[in-house]
């Protein structure tokens, strides 16, 4: 499963082919549910000025003020599971990003603090409540620049070992 989500991501961002220009709509159906400015891009230089590092990749998605991505994804109800993504801050202003799957909410500051790449690589583990779960990521803020938000790149998920017992 965390293959297929992983693929998804990357053959999204490998349609850019390294475009300036960012996609604002889906180039196919690819599973992946968009709402409010989500735009895909690539890493470089930007027009306007900008420069998006993206270390983990050569594209990524934006989401703008209020803007979310998700997707439906098999799991096995009762299973630990590991989602992991990378997240780079676009502007010099604080910006947050909410992890959504059913029963549990995280909101991240996206600080771009721990690396020399420019973007962060984030892991959470949530417990499955149902056989398909949505996965949610959304911008809740409120930028004076709409378009200033989170990239987000490398997106997987996988199935953690259960905890064994020694003696």
């Amino acid at each position: 499963m965390a293959w297929l989500l992983s693929i998804c991501f990357v053959v999204i961002f490998s349609l850019c082919n390294g475009s300036p220009t960012p996609f604002t709509r889906r180039p196919y159906n690819d599973g992946w549910e968009m709402k409010g400015l989500v735009e895909f891009v690539s890493g470089g230089p930007q027009p306007g000025g900008f420069y998006f590092a993206i270390p983990r990749g050569a594209h990524a998605a934006r989401l703008g003020n209020e803007a979310s991505i998700s997707q439906k994804v098999e799991v096995k109800a009762g299973y630990v599971y590991s989602l992991s993504f990378g997240a780079t801050r676009t502007c010099a202003q604080d910006e947050v990003l909410r992890i959504s799957v059913p029963g549990q909410t995280t909101d991240i500051s996206i600080q771009t603090l721990y690396s020399t790449d420019g973007g962060d690589t984030i892991a959470l583990a949530f417990k499955a409540i149902a056989p398909i779960v949505r996965v949610t990521f959304h911008n809740p803020g409120i930028q004076e620049d709409p378009t200033c938000g989170p990239l987000l790149d490398a997106i997987a998920i996988k199935l953690m070992p259960p905890a064994t017992y020694t003696r």
